[in-house]
């Protein structure tokens, strides 16, 4: 007796053993590819009863009970649609070994293979679960003879996967789309016959492959994916009768489309507030993108034309001024097979202030291209000088630190979520050298009010006057996110900013916009932003000074600034803007004009001369791409 009992106590043990094994492989087939198929039942208890509690046979449920009985009684009619149906509400209400069994050999009967695996699986799991020697020999018979009547398929696809979508489509029901990266080894699919389709799409142009096959219980078959136009050249015709291998082939289809995407773009913006500043900005920009060779180069320039006549410099009797500063950027990037990495550089000159930066940024793909993260550097030194005076005899530093890093996670074909966070460390001359500071005497600034107009400034004011003198590190700290959806017709773009820094000011900026789509031609978007800030801890409406009997000044304030900027303050903007194409999007040069505009409104708190300023900007532009 007790030889019989170890006999069966080992062979238990190793059917066992071959059961979580047979259920491990049969994971690997059904739910390792691009191609599994869904679970028969989504609920599931929490854990199961022990088996003492709950027999695998016994049932909780008198409702599950009955239509799994229902579910037999319509098998033996032959009416394996309702078979199924029964079966699967029955699972709904509790979650039964034997049921899912009895699903097994209805979905196999079906040629459902795949299917069938699963629930036979989740049968077998079951009987390990529960100690059930029968459940576990027939879900084990079962998954045995599942295995080798699946078929498996191998999809050979280019080296260059950017923009490929690949869809796999049965005879009968709704196709699957495949991305790329999922595609590393063959796939398992029912015997049976399928579509096979591939669509890329680049500058207007279609690259489409299209093949019907027919696979047979336990085949492997492979497909060699050539996406290409309906009407190829004369010699890439040639190329492909002549090449032997998939390689061969690819390269002719590949070669013939590895000229790069080049945009050109021309615009002119205008901007005008009641402060009485006008900037006129003409500029240009250009960049060559190589899809398939995975580089990519990019450059603008700008000119800004000021005009300006602000409370601030009319109050310290300085005259509106004329300027012109240039900008020019330069930047470029190459995709390794391990990430994005870029370069950029620019310059910007005016007649007292020359400013440059270089900086880079990496960036890769994980999860499928699901999620890319990404950081950034910049490192800025600008040259700060006065009026008509060489930056030689006069001149003062600033330099700054920029970082940032961010992750992009595609949530769904439609949605799209962008995180970020970025500090910049700046050290050197913050201040403005051209904005002079009124001081108070004590008893007078309490009583200066918000908006004081430069003549009562004049009246009250100490006689002197010291430049303005902020802090010379600044260092800034923001976190954002924004997140594109995709609706049939148009996009929504939603985005929050909030910022602090070391002088106190804290701020949030929210900013969205939805772009509609008129037809084919014609795009348009509504625009709205919201921005609210406090002030620097030094800020002060009216600040005061100590003199001595002779009006020399014998106490002022370290740091002092009349800059709105620092001041508490909200802003709203609000406008948009149209892209009128002026090309078919097939055409091989696409011309477009964009036309965009918005009106801002910021109100100040506590700032002199002025309580609010209101602006218009707009701009005008003109966009090749072939």
């Amino acid at each position: 007796m007790t030889g019989a009992r170890m006999s069966a106590g080992a062979r238990a043990r190793d059917v066992r053993a071959l059961a979580a094994w047979v259920i491990a492989l049969v994971a690997s087939f059904v739910h390792a590819d691009a191609y599994a198929a869904p679970r028969v039942a989504q609920r599931r208890p929490a854990a199961p009863a022990p088996a003492a509690e709950r027999p695998s046979r016994g049932w909780s449920n008198p409702k599950a009970l009955e239509l799994a009985k229902e579910g037999i009684d319509a098998k033996k009619r032959g009416d394996l649609a309702l078979f199924i149906q029964k079966d699967q509400a029955s699972l709904v209400l509790e979650d039964h070994p034997y049921v899912r069994l009895h699903v097994s050999s209805c979905l196999a009967g079906q040629g459902r293979f795949k299917d069938a695996l699963i629930a036979a699986r989740d049968a077998l799991a079951a009987g390990i679960r529960n100690e059930d020697e029968d459940l576990k020999r027939a879900a084990l018979a079962r998954v045995q003879e599942l295995l080798p009547k699946l078929a498996k398929l191998k999809l050979a696809i280019p080296n260059k996967t950017q923009g490929l979508k690949i869809t796999l489509t049965p005879a009968v029901g709704a196709g699957t789309s495949i991305r790329p990266s999922q595609l590393k080894g063959p796939i398992s699919v029912d015997p049976g016959e399928y579509t096979i389709e591939a669509v890329r799409e680049e500058k207007g142009d279609r690259y489409l492959f299209r093949e019907r096959i027919t696979i047979d219980e336990g085949e492997e078959k492979e497909v060699e994916i050539l996406p290409k136009r309906d009407h190829l050249a004369d010699e890439v015709e040639e190329c492909l009768r002549n090449a032997k291998t998939y390689k061969e082939r690819l390269k002719c289809i590949e070669e013939s489309t590895t000229h790069p995407n080049v945009h050109v773009g021309i615009d002119v913006s205008a901007y005008t507030d009641s402060t009485a500043v006008h900037v006129l900005t003409p500029a240009i920009n250009a960049s060559v993108v190589s899809p398939t060779g995975g580089w990519n180069v990019g450059g603008s320039y700008l000119l800004d034309m000021v005009t300006a006549a602000s409370p601030d410099l009319v109050s310290t009797a300085s005259r509106s001024f004329h300027e012109e500063r240039h900008a020019a950027s330069l930047n470029g990037g190459y995709k390794f097979s391990f990430a994005d990495v870029g370069l950029n550089g620019n310059v910007s000159s005016e007649p007292d202030y020359l400013s440059r930066t270089l900086g880079g940024s990496i960036s890769t793909e994980l999860n499928d291209k699901l999620i890319t993260p990404r950081l950034g550097y910049n490192y800025s030194w600008d040259t700060i000088g006065y009026r008509n005076t060489p930056f030689s005899q006069f001149s003062r530093a600033l330099t700054t630190h920029a970082i940032e890093a961010g992750v992009t996670f595609v949530m769904s074909p439609t949605t799209l979520l962008v995180t970020g966070v970025s500090m910049g460390f700046e050290r050197g001359e913050n201040s403005k050298l051209y904005r002079f500071i009124p001081m108070f005497p004590a008893d007078i600034a309490s009583r200066i009010p918000a908006g004081a107009t430069a003549s009562l400034v004049n009246e009250e004011r100490l006689s002197f006057r010291p430049r303005e003198f902020v802090p010379q590190q600044r260092d800034r700290f923001a976190i954002g996110a924004r997140v594109n959806h995709r609706f049939s017709s148009g996009t929504l773009r939603v985005e929050e900013r909030l910022y602090t820094d070391n002088w106190g000011i804290k701020a949030s900026t929210t900013d969205g916009r939805y772009l509609h789509d008129l037809g084919e031609s014609l795009r348009v978007w509504p625009h709205l932003r919201l921005h609210a800030q406090s002030g620097a801890s030094f800020y002060q409406l009216a600040y005061t000074g100590v003199v001595d009997g002779q009006g020399t000044p014998v106490e002022i304030p370290r740091y002092r600034t009349t800059d709105r900027e620092a001041s508490p303050m909200v802003a709203v903007t609000a406008g948009g803007g149209a892209r009128i194409a002026l090309t078919n999007e097939k055409a091989p040069t696409q011309y477009a004009i964009v036309v965009s505009g918005d009106v801002m409104y910021n109100r100040y708190f506590e700032s002199l001369f002025i309580l609010s300023r209101t602006a218009v900007w707009g701009t005008l532009g003109f966009d090749a791409e072939f």
